[in-house]
Formats: structure tokens, sequence, C-alpha cells
């Protein structure tokens, strides 16, 4: 058996059937690997921590699915987001706006803007957010995953996708007492809101890297709707007393649904990135951690 295992966790809104949403997110993996790395194949152990059933009475039926796992156009590596001096100023520009408007307006307009547009727009999140019984057995969803593969003695990355990175992090604050004993070798957030000051109030305080974290990385597109406004967490989220840091990267989420819709935060395009690629593959390849 490969030591190695990848866990994922996915964010808001209802998702297709759990073996549908696995499949996907291992097909756009390995599409990544396969592109960007010379036709490169790697065995890929996958567990998928589901809880959109926990918010909604059933899964979106594959038929009605709009952003479905769809191959990326072309062939050859997809687009690499590379050092443009342009990109870094403008995504830094908006960063800054907003968190001076969060010091002009203050922390009660703030919060009233949040809660008005998650109790609207995110209804799974509020549940989250204000009742102690979905929260919980949302984290227990990873939990699960979490306690199977640590008494499988498996080496583990977690990657976690937008709301996925706030029930994620929750987990892994906590993991000291719920999972005593648990490393991670590496975190990956992607298209993750960690970073915005209504998320970090409802996250645990200190924010910090979780001390079971070896290595916590950070992709996000600049245009993506849910990262766009504070790509980098690395200012946030002070490191952990073995000295982890956040490493945060720019990318380019290319993910076109069949409509011909782009779409800069869905899952499928951020895990077949090329930076995305390398890091997984390298992961699966390289010798165990002793």
């Amino acid at each position: 058996m490969n030591t190695k295992l990848l866990i994922g966790i996915h964010g808001l809104n209802n998702k297709p059937a759990p073996d549908i949403l696995r499949d996907g997110w291992t097909a756009a993996i390995a599409e990544g690997i396969s592109r960007n790395r010379e036709g490169q194949r790697v065995d890929i152990d996958f567990v998928l921590a589901y809880w959109a059933d926990l918010m909604y009475p059933a899964p979106v039926a594959f038929a009605e699915v709009a952003e479905p796992y769809v191959a990326a156009g072309g062939s050859g590596p997809l687009p690499r987001a590379g050092i443009s001096i342009r990109s870094i100023v403008e995504t830094r520009i908006k960063e800054g706006v907003g968190k001076v408007l969060e010091k002009v307006f203050g922390a009660r307009v703030a919060e009233d803007v949040v809660r008005d547009a998650v109790e609207t727009r995110m209804p799974d999140l509020h549940r989250y957010m204000h009742h102690r019984a979905d929260q919980d057995a949302v984290r227990e969803r990873l939990r699960e995953a979490l306690r199977a593969a640590q008494e499988a003695g498996r080496e583990i990355m977690l990657i976690a996708h937008s709301m996925g990175s706030i029930v994620a992090y929750d987990v892994l604050r906590a993991a000291g007492r719920t999972l005593p004993g648990l490393r991670i070798s590496h975190f990956v957030t992607l298209g993750s809101p960690l970073g915005l000051t209504g998320v970090k109030e409802i996250v645990a305080a200190p924010q910090r890297v979780p001390e079971c974290v070896a290595r916590w990385s950070n992709y996000s597109d600049p245009r993506d709707y849910a990262a766009r406004w504070d790509t980098r967490l690395s200012n946030d989220y002070r490191a952990n007393r073995a000295g982890v840091t956040v490493s945060d990267h720019l990318v380019i989420n290319g993910y076109v649904s069949p409509s011909g819709k782009s779409n800069p935060h869905k899952i499928y395009g951020y895990l077949r990135t090329p930076e995305m690629s390398e890091l997984i593959a390298s992961f699966l390849t390289e010798p165990a951690v002793a």
C-alpha cells in the first residue's frame, strides 16, 4: 500500500454525489500531472471528506451539474502564473483597498455586510457559523478521514477548497485535543477566504499555523471572487511553534464550463494548475517521511 494519502475537503453549496465529486477531483489531479509533467502518471490514493449531504436533502443530479469536471482545452502544459510585476501589484492594491475599507468603515459595518451576504448567499456557511450541531457534524467528516489515515500510518496531504479551508483550519487547530499525535505533512488551501476579516472573526484565535502542520501552501487566482481581496494568508496567520509559516502563491485557474463560462474559483481548475501538479507529484513520489 502506498503510504502517501491525499485527503480533500470541498467548499460551499450543494454537490453531486460523493463518488462523482471524488472522481472529478482525482481526474483533475491526474490530468494536471499528465499535461504539466510530460505525460507523467502517478498512483493517486485520494479520500474526499464529503459534507454537502449534511446541509442539503439530496445531491445535485449529474445531469443538472452546471460545472462538471471537463478536461481543459488544448494540449500541453497549462498556463503558469509566473512572476508578473503587474499582476502582483494589482493584487496587492486590491488587498490594500480591502483592508483600508475595513479600517475606514469600521468593524460594525464590515460585520453587517458579511452577515447579510452569508445569510442570503451562503446558507451552509451561515449554518456552520451559528448552529453548533451542524458545525460539529461537518468537522467530524474531516476528522473521520484524518483519524483513519492516522491509524493506518499514512502520510497526509490535506487539500482544502473554499469554505473547506475554514473547516480544515478549525479541525487542525483543535487536533491536539481531538486528534492527538496527528501530523499533516502538507496543508494546501485553494481559493481560500481565510484572510477575510469576517472569516478571521469566526475561526480559532489567535490566528496561526496549526501545530500539527509541517508545511502550509496557499494558492489563489487573483480573479477568484472568494480569495481575491486577500490572496496572502502569511500576514494573517503567524508561524507555529516549529516556525512553520504560510507560503502564498498566485496561480491561473483556467476552468471553463461546458457552456463556455469561466470560473476562476472552481476546484478542478485549481487542481490541474502546473503549480499544484508539481506539489502533488512531488509529495506522491518522494520518499516517505520517517
